[in-house]
């Protein structure tokens, strides 16, 4: 296991939110996670607005380049080297988190990231080998910043019948993942990790 996290100090004024996006992670966060990344392929499941890699998000108005379900992603598996989690919600239960972690283990071959305001312990099958907590900035909750690499071999997602995506199913319709695939990201900028 790991040695205790880090502390990643984020200055007032670099927290999540951006005035167009309505989302952005920390400065010192995205330059770590840059750092990290470079010259990896890099898939974001919750990456609608990520600045690099390839996005998957459920959102369709977020713009990502793959309207999908973060927990049954449609890649093959090791088709990217990084893979980064920064779910949106507050909570998600054990088994649920589980399969979320799986699902990014399949399609990983290097590492997976996880960003959120949960701390995670060690999913069976990975290893944490680095931490950070994060303050994001004044008035906002305190993050964990984790990464893991799988120890094992995992196998493709199955459909989960519960969880907190299920309720934007809603947007997974055909019309409106054609309606995304063929919309402008206007919101990206940099290097594609490779991949476009």
């Amino acid at each position: 296991m790991a040695n205790r996290p880090e502390i990643l100090w984020c200055p007032k004024g670099t927290g999540g939110a951006s005035g167009k996006s309505g989302w952005r992670f920390p400065r010192n966060v995205e330059r770590l996670l840059r750092a990290a990344t470079f010259c990896r392929s890099t898939l974001h499941l919750f990456g609608g607005l990520a600045a690099w890699g390839v996005c998957l998000d459920i959102d369709p108005l977020t713009r990502p380049h793959v309207v999908g379900d973060a927990w049954l992603p449609p890649f093959a598996h090791h088709s990217f080297d990084v893979v980064i989690l920064d779910p949106p919600y507050m909570s998600i239960p054990v088994e649920v988190k589980l399969g979320l972690f799986y699902a990014a283990a399949f399609i990983a071959r290097e590492s997976i990231w996880w960003f959120s305001t949960m701390w995670v312990g060690q999913p069976p099958g990975l290893r944490l080998v680095e931490s950070w907590l994060v303050r994001a900035g004044e008035n906002a909750q305190v993050r964990a910043l984790q990464h893991f690499i799988p120890t094992r071999e995992f196998g493709r997602p199955t459909p989960m019948t519960r969880g907190p995506a299920r309720k934007y199913l809603h947007w997974m319709s055909a019309e409106s993942a054609k309606s995304a695939a063929t919309a402008p990201r206007s919101q990206v900028s940099g290097p594609r990790s490779g991949y476009e």
